[in-house]
């Protein structure tokens, strides 16, 4: 993953290489802070790693480590070369949390998340690592490598691709994990690995790899490699300690930034409103904005209905993240391989009005999906009432919707995970939650529970400037007995989805009063 920026690209190029010159500088063995600040290229370095969570001990420098995340490339005179990052280095913290151990995903979330700067703990790579057994601690040899350990991982190689580059023709491989395409490798990438692998394990019984054939494949030669690299897939990863060695994960991993030489379609799963999912064939790179407008010609969902739509993450049951526009869906699809559901993502009303929802009841898809959404809407609340059960029975598809809309602080209504607060002692947190008529802050513990009358709502006409500082969402309020605007600084990793919602509702709220002085003008 490249973490030049979660919005901006790379560098001009849109490449950050490996080609860092060597320097005469001594990089200590011990762990060493380092502050990166963003420039306008971002934060200028690539990070790789193991894609599961938990692995293998090793020792660094005499000192026992989870599996570290480590950085892979480093742009040339990039923020992160100038604060002293180097290749190799393994990362222990992201502003402050231990990363030891932690999934790809994690740390790039982590790294997401930190605005313009950017604190790591690092320690150099030493190169010569060795295998520690998790459960004796003790520090062993590569020759005495605990191999007992399995697991069962859905790694398959369901297909094969013919791609054209430079003017060399070549197949290359496409690996999926739980139905998910992670990457695609060709033969001689395969040979590779298996020659680093033996020498990184010589005692373990690697299955040979499909013969080289020095002619032409035929169709039934081509299938039988690829279900022979799927068995030695499935047989090294399936083994702990070599699964999650850095040579299989670096292997595994398909760094979102770093623009292969390699472009060829993939596979993408959005849930739609009412559970089926449609599948899109997509290149890695597509943006949220090009990946929505081929849903919406999937799907046929009329122009006039699709900006009430866009998609989103589903995090848990119970809160799901719009998507930013130039985000990629095929990364955090695939990051999520190892979730139980069909899918991460999902296609989702961003529609807040009653009044603006109405007008897309006489769209018979728009309608459903609404239909849909008001009956999940309902079901997840805490007091869903035995009238609310009666109704769905009873109500046909716009009864029911304009049922749900009678539940003001439920239906179309948003809550965030919780948050500090400024405004509350010692920053205690808060849980906000916003609907077309007013904008809450309810306080809580650290663990969520709800405090009793601990509430503040805002009318949506109290509410000043607002905007998205690094970790931080702020916005202002003004009430009628208030001389001055008074800020409100929440720290959350939500920031950009909360700032959208408030986009939402004022433009909705603007284009209501609108159409309602136009009818209140008299005919002349």
């Amino acid at each position: 993953m490249d973490i030049a920026s979660s919005i901006q690209k790379v560098s001009s190029s849109g490449i950050i290489t490996n080609t860092i010159q060597p320097t005469t500088t001594t990089i200590s063995n011990a762990p060493r802070s380092i502050i990166v600040r963003k420039s306008s290229n971002g934060f200028g370095f690539n990070v790789r790693g193991q894609v599961f969570e938990g692995g293998q001990v090793k020792a660094i420098h005499g000192t026992l480590y989870g599996p570290l995340q480590h950085v892979s490339a480093v742009s040339n005179r990039g923020s992160a070369e100038k604060a002293g990052l180097c290749v190799g280095d393994k990362i222990l913290e992201v502003n402050g949390v231990d990363v030891e151990g932690a999934s790809h995903k994690q740390v790039v979330d982590l790294i997401k998340h930190s605005g313009d700067e950017l604190n790591l703990v690092v320690i150099a790579s030493a190169g010569d690592e060795t295998h520690s057994d998790v459960h004796s601690g003790e520090e062993s040899s590569g020759s005495s490598n605990d191999y007992t350990e399995r697991r069962s991982l859905a790694i398959t190689i369901p297909d094969y691709s013919l791609l054209e580059v430079h003017d060399e023709k070549f197949y290359v491989f496409n690996i999926h994990i739980a139905g998910r395409h992670l990457c695609s490798r060709r033969y001689r990438e395969f040979a590779s690995l298996h020659q680093q692998l033996k020498q990184e394990f010589p005692d373990f019984p690697f299955s040979p790899l499909p013969k080289k054939w020095p002619f032409k494949l035929s169709d039934q030669q081509l299938d039988a490699r690829r279900r022979g690299l799927e068995q030695y897939l499935d047989k090294i990863c399936s083994v702990r300690v070599v699964g999650d060695c850095d040579l299989v994960q670096e292997f595994l991993s398909a760094d979102v930034y770093e623009r292969d030489s390699i472009s060829i379609d993939v596979e993408i799963k959005i849930m739609l409103p009412d559970r089926s999912v449609t599948i899109l064939k997509i290149k890695r790179f597509t943006t949220t904005d090009k990946v929505y407008e081929a849903v919406v010609e999937k799907i046929n969902l009329p122009q006039q209905c699709a900006p009430f739509f866009y998609l989103f993450e589903i995090l848990d049951y119970t809160f799901e993240r719009k998507l930013r526009p130039n985000e990629y869906p095929h990364q955090i699809y695939v990051q999520n391989c190892c979730t139980a559901n069909t899918t991460c993502l999902c296609l989702r009303k961003f529609v807040f009005s009653p009044t603006i929802e109405n007008q897309l009841l006489k769209y018979p898809l728009a309608r459903d999906y609404l239909y849909r959404e008001a009956i999940d809407q309902l079901s997840r609340a805490e007091n869903s009432t035995v009238d609310q059960r009666s109704a769905l029975k009873t109500f046909d598809e716009i009864e029911y919707i304009k049922y749900a809309q009678t539940f003001t602080d439920i239906y179309n209504t948003i809550t965030f995970p919780l948050c500090p607060c400024s405004s509350r002692k010692d920053n205690g947190c808060v849980i906000l939650s916003l609907n077309s008529t007013r904008l809450r802050l309810h306080a809580c513990t650290d663990d969520g529970q709800l405090e009793a009358n601990q509430i503040a709502d805002f009318e949506w006409t109290t509410i000043g400037r607002y905007c998205v500082d690094e970790q931080y969402f702020i916005f202002e309020y003004k009430r009628s007995t208030m001389k001055v605007a008074k800020p409100v600084k929440l720290q959350t990793p939500f920031g950009q989805f909360m700032y959208d919602c408030f986009e939402c509702i004022l433009r909705e709220l603007q284009l209501t009063t609108n159409n309602n002085n136009e009818e209140d003008k008299p005919n002349v």
